[in-house]
């Protein structure tokens, strides 16, 4: 997995590749981004914005799901006061179906 690029998704930072899936929050809409750091060949790292702007990240909509289970628990001592909460937030699955530019620097 020599080729890859890392991308801004929401307030975090995802490394992938052609054909990786991952998960993003369900407000995501964005199809075509502009990675953050692209890694053409084995070695390599281009970060300079000027040089980012030439390649695009295509993503594709799978489908939909929930994220796993997240527990809350509110305590406070001497009153016996507990309150427990769950909460499952509404996601997406999205897969990297091209890195745009890469094709050109393998014909170098």
């Amino acid at each position: 997995m020599s080729k890859y690029a890392v991308i801004k998704v929401g307030s975090s930072q995802e490394r992938v590749s052609v054909g990786d899936e991952f998960s993003v929050s369900s407000s995501f809409d964005e199809s075509t981004l502009v990675p953050v750091l692209v890694s053409p060949r084995k070695g390599q790292i281009v970060i300079d914005n000027k040089e980012l702007k030439n390649y695009k990240v295509e993503l594709e909509f799978i489908s939909k799901t929930k994220s796993k289970k997240m527990n809350i628990f509110q305590y406070k001592n001497k009153t016996g006061n507990r309150r427990r909460v769950g909460y499952r937030e509404n996601t997406k699955i999205v897969k990297v179906k091209s890195i745009q530019g890469l094709e050109s620097v393998e014909e170098e």
